[in-house]
């Protein structure tokens, strides 16, 4: 009954397989020369990416959770330019932003640089390495979890999605075992600009906020912001966070002028209602308590 059970889940597991590297991005144009991939929704998240081109390449920013996803999009972004990739930018160290640097270093070898902050590649090297380290160790506890649930499933539908939520994360653990970490290459202080003659990319830290690193790459005649995770389109993770300098972050970033806002995740962004809802969340969050009065009437 055993061999049965597994015989049957890796029937299911095997499905799936045929699609499961293509199209983990939605490509979309978002100002011209300027395109937002934004993720599709995955087991092991990855997060979007932006595409801007330049005079003499492409500038990406992001690169996701794993190679293999980073991998998925270069094959997308082959479609939709020739120039090659000759910038990264990762906006923070948190692992489904940066995990796939290698894959654009293999793709292109005549050179790419990565760019970040220096908290940033700091956050990479005495953070980000370390919780990889952990990946190894608490991956595996996930995938007999999840064995455990496919033994428990209600039907067919619940434990095809376990299968899939499985498959995604044994792949993930074979890449984790094999993948090198690849660092930024150029790393600044608070601003960084990349001069072409079609258009000038700023790379700012405006301070902390998701991380203490957080990116924004800022297009001033396009008004366009990547702002990743400093500003998304979803409950923002806080573990990381500095949640009274994020307000004052937020703020700064929306004294640049700019129309188009592509999150770390979510849909593109239009205007700037987004960071308005954000300071007034974190303005919330931190606020002290009110304290409930008494029966007699005092606080």
């Amino acid at each position: 009954m055993q061999s049965l059970r597994w015989l049957s889940l890796a029937f299911v597991l095997a499905v799936p397989n045929l699609a499961a590297a293509d199209q983990l991005f939605d490509v979309q144009p978002v100002v011209p020369s300027v395109w937002a991939a934004i993720a599709r929704p995955q087991y092991k998240v990855n997060c979007n990416a932006s595409i801007i081109e330049l005079d003499d390449g492409l500038l990406v920013v992001d690169t996701h959770s794993k190679p293999s996803a980073a991998r998925a999009l270069i094959e997308q972004i082959k479609t939709i330019s020739n120039k090659p990739v000759r910038f990264v930018v990762d906006t923070r160290f948190h692992w489904d932003h940066y995990q796939g640097n290698a894959a654009y270093l293999s793709a292109w070898p005549a050179g790419v640089e990565i760019i970040s902050s220096e908290a940033r590649r700091e956050g990479i090297e005495h953070r980000g390495i370390p919780r990889v380290k952990n990946q190894l160790m608490e991956v595996p506890k996930e995938i007999e979890k999840l064995k455990s649930d496919f033994d428990k499933a209600a039907g067919p539908e619940q434990r095809a999605q376990i299968s899939e939520n499985l498959r995604q994360d044994e792949a993930y653990l074979a890449e984790l075992k094999t993948m090198q970490v690849t660092l930024p290459t150029i790393t600044f202080d608070r601003s960084l600009i990349i001069h072409r003659p079609s258009r000038n990319v700023h790379i700012l830290w405006l301070g902390k906020a998701h991380t203490d690193g957080d990116i924004w790459v800022y297009l001033p005649k396009e008004k366009f912001v990547a702002s990743g995770d400093a500003l998304q389109g979803s409950v923002p993770y806080m573990g990381d966070g500095s949640p009274y300098d994020w307000i004052k972050t937020l703020e700064a970033a929306e004294q640049l002028n700019f129309d188009y806002t592509v999150g770390g995740h979510g849909g593109v962004m239009r205007g700037k209602a987004q960071f308005q809802l954000w300071r007034t969340y974190l303005i919330d969050l931190m606020a002290p308590p009110r304290r409930t009065p008494t029966p007699g009437g005092k606080a």
